[in-house]
């Protein structure tokens, strides 16, 4: 999976009504891409697209869990279309798996998928670094201690001294 505090990069993608190649397409294609694991209360991106839609369609992604379905992305339209979210994810209190719902609706189309997410919450780290690697016997220690975020940027915590 990856260490803690290191931003994963892995993508899930939702490639829906994709036809094999060699057929002809009739209908609407659409993707949705989303990380597969989602940082617990930081704000992330969501990407949509719709190829040849023939006719006005509903698409809605919704994220949803036992106790909320949050929208994401809600757009009725009869053109092509290729669509960035930025959204902020749930805060949760331990790492949780959600369901990521596309839904596609029109008078003659229709089509539903469903994929997970992982919400997981990342620590900030702590690094401790010292002036020299070897001291000799009763030189003075100089030390600084940083606190980074999982972007790595200071956290943002008290320190009492």
């Amino acid at each position: 999976m990856g260490l803690p505090g290191i931003q994963m990069w892995t993508w899930t993608l939702c490639v829906l009504s994709w036809m094999c190649v060699g057929q002809v397409v009739a209908g609407p294609q659409y993707l949705v891409a989303i990380p597969a694991v989602l940082e617990a209360g930081a704000e992330t991106k969501l990407c949509a697209s719709l190829l040849q839609p023939n006719e006005t369609l509903d698409m809605t992604v919704t994220l949803m869990s036992q106790k909320q379905h949050i929208t994401l992305l809600q757009k009725t339209t009869k053109a092509e279309f290729h669509s960035c979210v930025q959204f902020q994810v749930p805060l949760v209190l331990n790492q949780v798996v959600q369901k990521l719902e596309v839904e596609l609706r029109g008078d003659n189309f229709y089509s539903k998928e469903v994929r997970k997410v992982m919400i997981k919450v990342y620590q900030p780290m702590t690094f401790v670094q010292t002036d020299k690697p070897i001291y000799l016997p009763g030189q003075t220690v100089h030390f600084r201690v940083v606190t980074l975020d999982t972007k790595l940027r200071p956290a943002r915590q008290l320190v009492s001294v």
